[in-house]
């Protein structure tokens, strides 16, 4: 039986690309992120996401995101797709003003196993902002994430 990430700790870095959606724009940007993730069993982890957006935008839009999702794996040796739900705390800094609000998000990924210690993986992730919705009601990103395993 394939064990993906059980009984693992992983640490990674990612880049990509954001959309945010504002009343009456839509900003399109780069996106950095830093993740950790435990495996808990063989099917299913645990991740914490902190991320960075920042949007050319009329005003420029900086956005932070800091977040938390139950991932589904199905492990196929080398490939590992998954499927999961998280949610999110999330801070829009303007030159006009700071905005803070609360979101939850489906997410999709698959992961490209190297090694036991090291994988390249590619994720989506569209943020639907709930206690901000009629201002910004979602933001997306698709990153590139380059992490390292450790066995526990």
């Amino acid at each position: 039986m394939a064990r993906a990430y059980e009984d693992q700790l992983s640490f990674g870095i990612g880049a990509g690309y954001a959309y945010a959606t504002q009343a009456g724009a839509s900003d399109h940007g780069a996106y950095f992120q830093l993740e950790a993730s435990l495996g808990v069993s063989p099917t299913w982890s645990v991740r914490g996401v902190l991320g960075y957006g920042e949007h050319a935008a009329t005003p420029r839009l900086s956005q932070g995101l800091l977040g938390v999702e139950a991932l589904y794996l199905v492990d196929v040796l080398e490939l590992v797709p998954y499927a999961g739900v998280g949610i999110d705390a999330l801070a829009g800094f303007t030159s006009a003003d700071t905005r803070f609000a609360f979101g939850a998000h489906p997410v999709l990924g698959i992961d490209w196993l190297l090694g036991r210690s090291f994988l390249l993986g590619l994720s989506a992730r569209p943020i639907f902002v709930l206690s901000d919705f009629d201002r910004g009601p979602l933001y997306l990103t698709v990153s590139l994430t380059a992490a390292w395993l450790l066995d526990l």
